[in-house]
């Protein structure tokens, strides 16, 4: 029997050499004046799948007792347990957070690194007509629609995946694009008055939330050269193509592998939902992107970090388990589905882990105590705006 004694005001230990032994063996507690201490999560874990005993005062405690009396001093405490049980019964290790520790990736070398091109912009003797109620602009020019298309894959000409109708439609993103870096002449359809690119942004700002931040990465990306288009249909804002896709040249990748979700900083997502649509982008075998646009050095904040998780290497043929004895892996945070999570939490963790050479491991615990688990990975756009920070999101299984 692992036998494992508590006091409210010292903390969780084991003793006996024996138990200290079988818990060590598994790398549980942290020795300390002859005694293991363990953490409350330790200790929950050896109660239900260590056949433990924990005593008080002579007293055996069961689980509920221990656990009660925590609760209060560790917030979600049954969320951060259940994360803990699901990677221990893996077979795998993780400890407590500690900021002294340091993991395997160098920053640089965790960024991945996406291809860019600078988009060579031009000036356009072309008339478009703006429906603002609508968020639509129409081009019946058909010399400069068609190019527009083709060229650059800047709205839909005629019927979708159809040679039906010959003007081009532009949504409120392409509008704004194309009258601030193309010099195309917007006219109100209602008034008949030109109207800017400003003008524009600041009608659909105050009738769609976040639109100027969605307006910021859209320009970011297109100004590297990829071609970015509605992820209406896969849950996301974006689908994400390339540089040098096209609509018309079927020698070219004309299907898109990426979908970005913008996060602004100030909304607070629930989990499930942000886990539903990279759940949908993975389905249909796309990888999701998430941005936190306009990201400002004062805007980091301290969020509690959880875990710091190992997981298995390869050692002589054969795959083995890591060990606080090698640099970790992950910065583990524990969420739930019915929970909410910033766009300024968020970045804050995904820096943390970055800094520490971490990467970012988030486990979802769903109502029925089943964990998924997402890593996050900072993309490197080059030449992008500094403020606006790119991550790949990825299933894990351990």
């Amino acid at each position: 029997m692992l036998r494992i004694e508590w006091d409210p005001k010292e903390g969780i230990w084991a003793e006996d050499s024996d138990s200290i032994e079988k818990l060590q063996k598994n790398f549980f507690g942290e020795m300390k004046g002859g005694k293991l201490f363990l953490e409350v999560e330790d200790a929950l874990y050896v109660l239900v799948f260590q056949n433990g005993k924990c005593f008080h005062g002579g007293q055996e405690v069961g689980f509920d007792e221990l656990a009660n009396h925590y609760a209060g001093k560790e917030e979600r405490l049954f969320i951060k347990f259940n994360a803990y049980r699901d990677w221990r019964d893996r077979g795998l290790i993780l400890k407590r957070f500690s900021p002294e520790l340091r993991g395997r990736k160098k920053e640089k070398a965790s960024l991945k690194k996406y291809p860019a091109h600078r988009m060579e912009t031009r000036k356009m003797d072309l008339k478009i007509y703006w429906h603002g109620d609508s968020f639509f602009s129409i081009a019946e020019n058909e010399e400069y629609g068609r190019e527009l298309f083709a060229k650059y894959w800047f709205g839909q000409w005629g019927v979708y995946r159809q040679e039906r109708g010959g003007i081009l439609k532009l949504d409120f993103l392409e509008t704004i694009f194309l009258a601030k870096h193309f010099g195309v002449e917007v006219i109100d359809a209602k008034t008949g008055k030109r109207v800017s690119h400003n003008d524009i942004l600041q009608h659909v700002t105050r009738e769609r939330e976040y639109a100027k931040q969605l307006y910021e990465v859209y320009e970011d990306w297109r100004l590297r050269g990829y071609v970015i288009k509605t992820g209406f249909k896969f849950g996301s804002h974006f689908r994400i193509y390339f540089p040098g896709a096209s609509p018309v040249k079927q020698d070219k990748w004309i299907h898109s592998k990426h979908v970005l979700h913008v996060f602004p900083k100030e909304q607070k997502m629930l989990v499930s939902e942000w886990a539903r649509a990279v759940r949908v982008a993975h389905s249909v075998k796309k990888t999701f992107l998430l941005s936190i646009p306009e990201m400002a050095k004062e805007d980091y904040v301290e969020y509690p970090a959880y875990f710091i998780a190992y997981r298995r290497k390869q050692e002589k043929g054969s795959w083995v388990r890591e060990t606080p004895e090698d640099k970790p892996r992950y910065l583990m945070v524990a969420v739930s589905e019915d929970e909410h999570i910033g766009g300024v939490e968020l970045a804050s963790l995904l820096k943390k882990a970055a800094d520490m050479g971490l990467e970012l491991l988030l486990s979802i615990t769903d109502r029925e105590t089943s964990i998924t688990y997402y890593v996050l990975k900072k993309i490197l756009l080059p030449e992008s705006d500094e403020s606006n920070e790119y991550y790949e999101i990825e299933w894990m299984k351990p």
